[in-house]
């Protein structure tokens, strides 16, 4: 049986293993302390925060058979918030949506937890170098030890770090090497009283804020909690993608309040995570990229679009690829 190495345990690199797990032996190598990647949860007890991606879209028939157990069994449930465009100075607009859009319960790292029950799972393990020798390949890790041997590596990690990772024999393929993605600051902050306003979820405009959500509005979420989750701007991140988390708190804490005429100023609790590779305005224009002859693939949802639905897509068709040809 072959043996294949996933780097990545997001949404993209477990869905490339649940499907290959009963064609090859599987090893999944993950350098955060748990799966999920961008559909992280964040755990400050009493509160919890999706400081990532927020919310889902199903279309494609793949992906809507792929889910349909988990929405019957309630991991998913729809979100139904009443949704705004904000601009300071003027009125709020309704954005209703019009389709479904899905979070899974209670937190958006739920789906990924339950994908990787029952792999072969190592967390806590930076890949930095991958080698061949005698035709298999070998994983170098951060703590300098060797892995192997592999028939197959594949990714399932952003552009540029798919790109200092694996060989440019491999990555100078343009659906890899012309990939841009931007970045994000998540600011997730708890207030004692109830927001006064009357929605859960708001687009921004002509700000340094990109988006805002009631995270404590979503379906499964604890209780009696008035928990925000904002993001920003992609462009604006990038110009600012290494000041301090606490400077970013204070922009993102002033235009709160401009923008709500609320005080922020005291909030229960608060934190920001970086985001360095969330949004891809120019993705690879290809579904994933194999090389049988040096048995090396990537997959992502920067392949496609940055969006879950995408992701999971990239490492379906991935792995069907490899279970046709071998």
């Amino acid at each position: 049986m072959k043996r294949i190495a996933i780097i990545g345990a997001g949404i993209s690199g477990l869905t490339v293993a649940n499907q290959l797990k009963h064609h090859a032996t599987i090893q999944i190598f993950e350098k955060s302390r748990g799966v999920s990647g961008r559909m992280s949860t964040r755990y400050a007890d009493p509160f919890q925060f999706d400081h990532g991606a927020q919310d889902f879209t199903v279309r494609d028939p793949d992906f809507k058979d792929f889910l349909a157990p988990y929405i019957e069994s309630g991991l998913l449930q729809e979100w139904q918030p009443k949704r705004v465009l904000l601009e300071q100075g003027k009125p709020a607009l309704d954005r209703s949506w019009s389709d479904s859009h899905y979070v899974p319960v209670p937190g958006m790292n739920a789906l990924c937890i339950k994908l990787a029950e029952d792999l072969d799972l190592t967390l806590n393990t930076e890949i930095i170098n991958i080698e061949q020798k005698s035709g298999a390949w070998f994983l170098e890790t951060k703590a300098n030890n060797s892995i192997g041997p592999f028939d197959w590596v594949i990714t399932s990690i952003p552009a540029l770090q798919t790109i200092k990772l694996l060989p440019a024999s491999f990555t100078s393929h343009s659906a890899i090497k012309d990939v841009v993605m931007l970045g994000c600051h998540s600011v997730m902050l708890a207030m004692e009283d109830p927001f006064p306003w009357s929605w859960q979820a708001a687009i921004v405009k002509n700000s340094p804020i990109a988006w805002m959500a009631v995270n404590s509005s979503k379906p499964g979420r604890r209780a009696k909690q008035n928990t925000l989750v904002v993001q920003t701007d992609n462009q604006w991140a990038e110009a600012h993608i290494e000041t301090d988390p606490t400077e970013i708190q204070s922009i993102v804490i002033k235009e709160l309040t401009a923008l709500l005429s609320y005080d922020f100023s005291k909030p229960t609790y608060i934190t920001t995570h970086r985001w360095r590779y969330a949004d891809t305005p120019q993705s690879a224009g290809a579904d994933y990229h194999l090389d049988h002859t040096l048995k090396l693939g990537a997959c992502g949802d920067w392949f496609i679009k940055g969006r879950i639905e995408a992701a999971f897509l990239s490492g379906h068709r991935l792995a069907q690829k490899i279970k046709s040809t071998g």
